[in-house]
Protein backbone atom coordinates (compact mmCIF):
# COMPACT_ATOMS: atom_id res chain seq x y z
CA UNK A 1 0.00 0.00 0.00
CA UNK A 2 1.62 3.44 -0.96
CA UNK A 3 1.95 5.87 2.08
CA UNK A 4 1.71 9.79 1.91
CA UNK A 5 4.78 10.80 3.55
CA UNK A 6 4.49 14.64 5.10
CA UNK A 7 8.39 15.25 4.46
CA UNK A 8 8.21 14.54 1.22
CA UNK A 9 4.72 16.01 -0.12
CA UNK A 10 4.81 12.81 -1.73
CA UNK A 11 3.59 9.12 -1.87
CA UNK A 12 5.92 6.50 -0.98
CA UNK A 13 6.12 3.31 -2.81
CA UNK A 14 5.94 0.98 0.03
CA UNK A 15 9.17 -1.38 -1.52
CA UNK A 16 11.44 1.72 -0.38
CA UNK A 17 10.42 2.61 2.75
CA UNK A 18 8.77 0.79 5.30
CA UNK A 19 6.19 3.10 7.74
CA UNK A 20 4.39 2.28 10.57
CA UNK A 21 0.55 2.68 9.88
CA UNK A 22 -1.90 2.35 12.98
CA UNK A 23 -5.85 1.67 12.38
CA UNK A 24 -9.26 0.54 13.82
CA UNK A 25 -10.38 -2.39 12.52
CA UNK A 26 -12.79 -5.08 13.37
CA UNK A 27 -12.24 -8.74 13.81
CA UNK A 28 -12.66 -10.01 10.57
CA UNK A 29 -9.76 -7.06 9.29
CA UNK A 30 -12.37 -4.57 8.25
CA UNK A 31 -11.34 -1.08 8.85
CA UNK A 32 -13.43 1.30 11.10
CA UNK A 33 -13.62 4.54 9.16
CA UNK A 34 -15.66 6.54 11.64
CA UNK A 35 -15.83 7.78 15.27
CA UNK A 36 -18.42 8.10 18.05
CA UNK A 37 -21.57 5.95 18.11
CA UNK A 38 -21.01 4.61 14.73
CA UNK A 39 -17.92 2.87 15.82
CA UNK A 40 -19.20 2.29 18.98
CA UNK A 41 -21.67 -0.60 17.92
CA UNK A 42 -18.89 -2.89 16.84
CA UNK A 43 -17.44 -2.42 20.33
CA UNK A 44 -20.86 -3.44 21.93
CA UNK A 45 -21.13 -6.56 19.25
CA UNK A 46 -17.65 -7.60 20.45
CA UNK A 47 -16.28 -7.11 16.97
CA UNK A 48 -13.19 -5.19 17.83
CA UNK A 49 -10.54 -7.75 19.89
CA UNK A 50 -9.46 -6.06 23.05
CA UNK A 51 -12.58 -3.33 23.51
CA UNK A 52 -15.81 -3.89 25.50
CA UNK A 53 -17.95 -1.36 26.72
CA UNK A 54 -19.80 -1.01 30.33
CA UNK A 55 -23.26 0.84 30.87
CA UNK A 56 -23.72 1.51 34.53
CA UNK A 57 -26.61 3.06 35.97
CA UNK A 58 -28.91 3.58 39.45
CA UNK A 59 -31.20 5.45 41.68
CA UNK A 60 -32.46 6.79 44.92
CA UNK A 61 -35.96 6.91 45.44
CA UNK A 62 -35.73 8.97 48.08
CA UNK A 63 -32.56 10.72 49.07
CA UNK A 64 -30.93 11.89 52.54
CA UNK A 65 -30.77 15.94 52.94
CA UNK A 66 -27.19 16.55 54.19
CA UNK A 67 -24.74 13.63 53.85
CA UNK A 68 -23.51 11.99 50.73
CA UNK A 69 -25.02 8.61 49.38
CA UNK A 70 -23.70 6.39 46.84
CA UNK A 71 -26.30 6.61 43.97
CA UNK A 72 -27.61 3.10 44.53
CA UNK A 73 -31.12 1.40 46.05
CA UNK A 74 -29.93 0.37 49.28
CA UNK A 75 -29.53 4.50 49.86
CA UNK A 76 -33.38 4.79 49.22
CA UNK A 77 -34.75 7.22 51.80
CA UNK A 78 -31.42 6.24 54.40
CA UNK A 79 -29.01 9.16 55.77
CA UNK A 80 -25.65 6.44 55.58
CA UNK A 81 -25.74 4.71 52.54
CA UNK A 82 -22.44 5.53 50.98
CA UNK A 83 -21.07 2.18 49.33
CA UNK A 84 -18.41 0.43 52.36
CA UNK A 85 -15.45 0.31 50.16
CA UNK A 86 -13.80 -1.16 52.63
CA UNK A 87 -15.71 -4.80 53.12
CA UNK A 88 -13.07 -7.75 52.86
CA UNK A 89 -12.72 -9.89 49.98
CA UNK A 90 -15.67 -13.26 51.10
CA UNK A 91 -17.57 -15.38 49.68
CA UNK A 92 -21.32 -13.92 49.22
CA UNK A 93 -24.53 -14.76 51.10
CA UNK A 94 -27.36 -14.03 49.29
CA UNK A 95 -30.78 -13.09 50.61
CA UNK A 96 -34.65 -11.74 49.36
CA UNK A 97 -37.09 -10.52 51.71
CA UNK A 98 -39.54 -13.01 50.10
CA UNK A 99 -40.03 -16.31 50.04
CA UNK A 100 -41.44 -16.84 46.77
CA UNK A 101 -37.96 -15.76 45.25
CA UNK A 102 -36.71 -19.72 44.75
CA UNK A 103 -34.82 -19.12 41.16
CA UNK A 104 -31.09 -18.20 40.08
CA UNK A 105 -29.46 -15.13 40.32
CA UNK A 106 -26.45 -14.08 38.92
CA UNK A 107 -23.62 -12.16 40.51
CA UNK A 108 -20.77 -10.54 38.71
CA UNK A 109 -17.58 -8.70 39.74
CA UNK A 110 -13.70 -9.14 40.58
CA UNK A 111 -11.82 -11.68 42.51
CA UNK A 112 -8.69 -11.12 44.54
CA UNK A 113 -6.45 -10.00 41.43
CA UNK A 114 -9.34 -7.91 40.45
CA UNK A 115 -10.24 -10.15 37.35
CA UNK A 116 -13.38 -11.11 36.02
CA UNK A 117 -15.14 -13.61 38.13
CA UNK A 118 -19.24 -14.70 38.44
CA UNK A 119 -21.57 -16.94 40.51
CA UNK A 120 -24.85 -18.05 39.89
CA UNK A 121 -27.08 -18.40 43.44
CA UNK A 122 -30.27 -20.44 43.47
CA UNK A 123 -32.47 -18.60 45.73
CA UNK A 124 -34.07 -20.14 48.75
CA UNK A 125 -36.34 -17.26 49.68
CA UNK A 126 -35.78 -15.54 52.80
CA UNK A 127 -32.87 -18.22 54.44
CA UNK A 128 -29.73 -17.24 53.03
CA UNK A 129 -27.53 -18.98 50.34
CA UNK A 130 -23.87 -19.01 50.86
CA UNK A 131 -21.26 -19.01 47.66
CA UNK A 132 -18.54 -20.49 47.26
CA UNK A 133 -16.34 -18.09 44.88
CA UNK A 134 -14.51 -14.97 46.51
CA UNK A 135 -15.63 -11.53 45.54
CA UNK A 136 -13.03 -8.56 46.15
CA UNK A 137 -15.62 -6.26 44.21
CA UNK A 138 -19.09 -6.79 42.85
CA UNK A 139 -20.02 -4.86 39.93
CA UNK A 140 -23.77 -6.36 38.91
CA UNK A 141 -26.51 -8.79 39.60
CA UNK A 142 -29.51 -9.83 38.00
CA UNK A 143 -32.24 -12.35 37.57
CA UNK A 144 -31.84 -15.29 35.10
CA UNK A 145 -35.44 -16.44 34.53
CA UNK A 146 -38.46 -15.13 36.67
CA UNK A 147 -38.15 -11.42 38.00
CA UNK A 148 -37.83 -11.21 41.63
CA UNK A 149 -40.49 -10.36 44.26
CA UNK A 150 -38.74 -9.38 47.54
CA UNK A 151 -35.66 -7.23 47.79
CA UNK A 152 -32.86 -9.17 47.41
CA UNK A 153 -29.29 -8.36 49.03
CA UNK A 154 -26.11 -9.83 48.80
CA UNK A 155 -23.46 -9.41 51.50
CA UNK A 156 -19.89 -10.18 52.81
CA UNK A 157 -19.22 -10.87 56.73
CA UNK A 158 -22.80 -8.92 56.73
CA UNK A 159 -21.68 -5.81 54.69
CA UNK A 160 -24.25 -5.53 51.70
CA UNK A 161 -22.17 -5.34 48.30
CA UNK A 162 -25.19 -5.28 46.00
CA UNK A 163 -29.14 -5.08 45.77
CA UNK A 164 -31.75 -5.69 43.70
CA UNK A 165 -34.98 -3.70 44.58
CA UNK A 166 -38.04 -5.94 44.53
CA UNK A 167 -39.25 -6.72 41.27
CA UNK A 168 -36.39 -4.47 39.79
CA UNK A 169 -34.85 -8.52 38.11
CA UNK A 170 -31.22 -6.02 37.93
CA UNK A 171 -29.31 -4.12 40.43
CA UNK A 172 -29.43 0.10 39.92
CA UNK A 173 -25.81 0.90 40.78
CA UNK A 174 -23.75 3.63 39.81
CA UNK A 175 -20.61 2.17 41.00
CA UNK A 176 -17.81 -0.06 39.63
CA UNK A 177 -14.54 -0.94 39.42
CA UNK A 178 -12.03 -1.10 36.12
CA UNK A 179 -10.76 -5.10 35.91
CA UNK A 180 -7.09 -5.91 36.21
CA UNK A 181 -5.57 -5.50 32.59
CA UNK A 182 -7.81 -2.96 31.31
CA UNK A 183 -8.02 1.04 31.34
CA UNK A 184 -11.77 2.49 31.04
CA UNK A 185 -12.36 5.44 29.19
CA UNK A 186 -15.67 7.37 30.69
CA UNK A 187 -17.52 8.75 27.46
CA UNK A 188 -20.73 10.49 29.47
CA UNK A 189 -22.73 10.77 32.56
CA UNK A 190 -26.29 11.97 32.47
CA UNK A 191 -28.49 12.06 35.55
CA UNK A 192 -31.83 14.16 36.39
CA UNK A 193 -34.02 14.93 39.63
CA UNK A 194 -37.34 14.88 40.68
CA UNK A 195 -37.43 18.43 42.96
CA UNK A 196 -37.48 22.10 42.83
CA UNK A 197 -34.28 21.80 44.74
CA UNK A 198 -30.72 21.99 44.22
CA UNK A 199 -28.69 18.74 44.22
CA UNK A 200 -25.39 17.92 43.53
CA UNK A 201 -23.44 14.80 41.94
CA UNK A 202 -20.08 13.87 42.36
CA UNK A 203 -18.44 11.44 40.34
CA UNK A 204 -15.26 10.29 42.93
CA UNK A 205 -12.54 7.51 41.24
CA UNK A 206 -9.88 6.20 44.14
CA UNK A 207 -6.77 4.87 41.67
CA UNK A 208 -5.46 1.56 43.60
CA UNK A 209 -3.52 2.16 46.64
CA UNK A 210 -4.76 6.19 46.39
CA UNK A 211 -7.89 7.92 47.96
CA UNK A 212 -10.98 8.91 46.31
CA UNK A 213 -11.12 12.50 44.43
CA UNK A 214 -13.85 14.10 42.78
CA UNK A 215 -12.78 13.35 38.93
CA UNK A 216 -16.51 15.31 38.20
CA UNK A 217 -19.67 17.25 38.91
CA UNK A 218 -23.05 18.03 38.51
CA UNK A 219 -25.57 20.37 39.75
CA UNK A 220 -29.57 20.04 39.13
CA UNK A 221 -32.54 21.20 39.77
CA UNK A 222 -35.96 19.42 38.96
CA UNK A 223 -34.53 18.48 35.70
CA UNK A 224 -31.88 16.45 34.08
CA UNK A 225 -28.43 16.83 32.70
CA UNK A 226 -25.77 15.03 30.26
CA UNK A 227 -22.17 16.11 30.39
CA UNK A 228 -20.16 14.08 27.09
CA UNK A 229 -16.58 13.97 27.58
CA UNK A 230 -15.22 14.72 23.96
CA UNK A 231 -11.75 13.82 25.83
CA UNK A 232 -12.91 10.35 27.64
CA UNK A 233 -12.33 10.65 31.26
CA UNK A 234 -9.24 7.60 31.67
CA UNK A 235 -9.23 5.37 34.74
CA UNK A 236 -6.72 2.90 35.04
CA UNK A 237 -7.07 -0.63 36.63
CA UNK A 238 -8.15 -1.77 39.59
CA UNK A 239 -9.87 1.98 39.96
CA UNK A 240 -12.86 2.34 41.90
CA UNK A 241 -15.78 4.32 40.48
CA UNK A 242 -18.65 5.95 42.55
CA UNK A 243 -21.03 8.31 41.58
CA UNK A 244 -22.38 10.33 44.82
CA UNK A 245 -25.43 12.49 45.36
CA UNK A 246 -25.69 15.39 48.29
CA UNK A 247 -28.43 18.03 48.82
CA UNK A 248 -32.34 17.50 48.41
CA UNK A 249 -34.06 15.66 50.84
CA UNK A 250 -36.77 12.71 49.94
CA UNK A 251 -36.08 13.08 46.14
CA UNK A 252 -35.86 10.76 43.31
CA UNK A 253 -32.15 10.98 41.68
CA UNK A 254 -31.15 8.54 38.44
CA UNK A 255 -28.24 8.47 36.88
CA UNK A 256 -25.80 6.87 34.38
CA UNK A 257 -22.24 6.52 33.03
CA UNK A 258 -20.81 4.99 29.97
CA UNK A 259 -17.04 3.56 30.07
CA UNK A 260 -15.35 1.94 27.15
CA UNK A 261 -13.05 -0.90 28.39
CA UNK A 262 -9.57 -1.05 26.53
CA UNK A 263 -6.90 -3.75 27.43
CA UNK A 264 -3.61 -2.55 28.39
CA UNK A 265 -1.56 -5.43 26.38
Amino acid sequence: MAQWSKLTDAYIPQQTTNHEVVMIADQDGNIINTFGAASNVIISAGGLEGYSGVHKYGAVYGTALSTFSTLWTAADTSATALYNWGHSAGTLSVVSTSGSDVTDVTIQGLDANYDFVEEIFTLTGTAPVTGSTSFTRVNRAFMNTVTNVGKIQASVGGVVVTEIGAEYGQTLQCFYTVPAGKTGYMTNINASASKNQIVDLLLYQRPFGGAFRVASTLSLNQGNQSIEFPVPLKFTEKTDIDLRVRGSGNATISADFTIILVDNE
